[in-house]
């Protein structure tokens, strides 16, 4: 039995389109989707996919429900997808640029369109176990844990995915798996770990784990969720020793430098905490060094490319 695309009334009266789906309930379809990165943001908060439109136009696209019902039985999966800016970054990458006609881009014009929702239902028709966000004791409970997603980006789940070594795998995998109603082999989907500024090239996902092993650090920003609390989750799942938040604001606050390895911050940096790094000798950083260690797997020279410069501004 495949998905039906059926209409519900909402508290105040309006058709709500509102997608069924056998055996696993039903899943409101939103009329519209977050796309755009908030100020002060470069992480997606966007986990939602396209708009769905008939249901059999989704199963020739996207593949049907499987009939295993125990197909994905075992596994865990987090979805995520890649923002407009992550999209137009990837396309600027191929080849022959943006606006070229290489094999590369015929074969990624062809990909399935990414539906997070209608994949949920293919994942869970299929005995597959969803999380809603990131929880490395549930992943590690699981016979095989998973991320879905239809590009590599630089998503908060992604980021952690690559921190704690969770295989990243194309939509297309899903979509593959369904079809053929058995399990494809899983490698042979395995999405990028992300560009490399200082190799200037796409790098595969490689198995890595730990990352900033044994590593202090000292996140200094005026962002509390968008940069502390989010760098403070990747670091510590990436092996680091010890992580220290300090907002920007709290003037009142000493801190002991000298307990640190480095310091990764923005421009919001107080001009007390740069004069005592540099005293010590202190490397300082911006969030796109904790970035690039995790693209390349392991940890990188502090002074490798301009962008890793707490105050870098693009030209």
């Amino acid at each position: 039995m495949g998905l039906w695309l059926i209409a519900q009334k909402s508290s105040a009266g309006h058709c709500l389109p509102t997608l069924l789906c056998p055996g696993h309930g039903l899943y409101p379809v939103p009329l519209s989707f977050p796309g755009a990165v908030g100020a002060g943001e470069f992480v997606s908060p966007c986990e939602s996919g396209d708009n769905l439109g008939e249901p059999s136009a989704l199963e020739e696209q996207r593949g049907p429900l499987p009939l295993n019902k125990t197909l994905f039985l075992g596994y865990a999966f987090l979805l995520t997808m890649a923002t407009t800016s992550d999209k137009l970054a990837s396309r600027s990458k191929l080849p022959d640029g943006p606006t070229g006609s290489s094999e590369e881009e015929e074969e990624y014009l062809e990909i399935p369109p990414f539906n997070k929702q209608y994949t949920e239902c293919q994942l869970r028709a299929g005995a597959g176990y969803i999380l809603e966000d990131f929880n490395e004791a549930q992943c590690n409970t699981a016979y095989q844990c998973l991320l879905i997603a239809d590009q590599h980006c630089r998503t908060r789940k992604y980021f952690l995915c690559l921190a704690s070594g969770i295989p990243c795998v194309s939509h297309v995998w899903v979509h593959d798996s369904c079809h053929a109603n058995q399990l494809q082999n899983y490698r042979n989907y395995l999405l990028p770990a992300g560009y490399s500024l200082e190799e200037q090239r796409i790098l595969d996902w490689q198995p890595r784990e730990n990352p900033f092993q044994n590593l202090k650090v000292l996140l200094v920003s005026d962002q509390q969720q968008n940069f502390l609390e989010l760098w403070s989750e990747i670091l510590m799942t990436g092996g680091a020793a010890s992580v220290k938040q300090h907002h920007s604001s709290a003037h009142n606050k000493d801190i002991a430098l000298g307990v640190f390895d480095v310091v990764v911050t923005d421009p919001s940096c107080p001009a007390s905490v740069l004069k005592c790094a540099e005293a010590l000798q202190l490397p300082v950083v911006s969030q796109e060094w904790v970035i690039q260690c995790l693209i390349v797997g392991e940890r990188i020279g502090f002074k490798q490319h301009p962008k890793y410069k707490h105050d870098y501004v693009s030209h």
